[in-house]
C-alpha cells in the first residue's frame, strides 16, 4: 500500500535493499475511499477525482522507484484496502505484502483494527510491516 507517507516509503527502500541484486517486480497500490455518487455528484466526477488523488500519492514512491531502478507497476484503486490489497495480489499472483507502519503502540493497534493487522489475518502472502 502506497499513500507517499514517510512509513510507505521505507517499506519502499526495505524492498530495494532486500533484492540482493536480484530482479523484483514492484507493484504499489493506493486506495481512495469508496464514496457513492449522488444527484449533484457522478461516477466520472468520483473516478477522476479519486484517480488523480492517488495518482498524487503515487508520485512520491515513482521517483523513488526510478532512483532506486526499481521495476514498478503502479495501481489506484477505491474501496475497502484490505479488501482492494487481497484482490491486486490475487490478480497479480504476487507473493508478498510489504507495507509502512504508522508507529500506533501494540494497544491503539489493536483498538483500531488496522489495515495491517487484517492483512495479516487474511492475505495468502507472506507479509513484512517496515517502521
Amino acid at each position: 500500500p502506497m499513500d507517499g507517507a514517510a512509513p510507505a516509503l521505507r517499506a519502499l527502500r526495505h524492498v530495494a535493499r532486500s533484492r540482493h541484486g536480484g530482479h523484483v517486480q514492484v507493484l504499489c497500490i493506493n486506495v481512495q475511499p469508496g464514496i457513492l455518487p449522488g444527484s449533484r455528484i457522478t461516477q466520472r466526477m468520483i473516478d477522476e477525482h479519486q484517480t488523480a488523488q492517488g495518482e498524487e500519492a503515487l508520485g512520491p514512491a515513482r521517483e523513488l522507484a526510478a532512483r532506486l531502478k526499481l521495476a514498478a507497476t503502479f495501481y489506484v484503486r477505491s474501496g475497502a484496502p484490505v479488501t482492494q490489497i487481497l484482490a491486486l495480489v490475487k490478480e497479480t499472483g504476487a507473493s508478498e505484502i510489504v507495507m509502512g507502519t504508522r508507529g500506533l503502540s501494540r494497544l491503539g493497534g489493536l483498538l483500531l483494527g488496522s489495515t495491517a493487522t487484517k492483512l495479516g489475518q487474511l492475505a495468502p502472502v507472506p507479509g513484512t510491516l517496515v517502521k
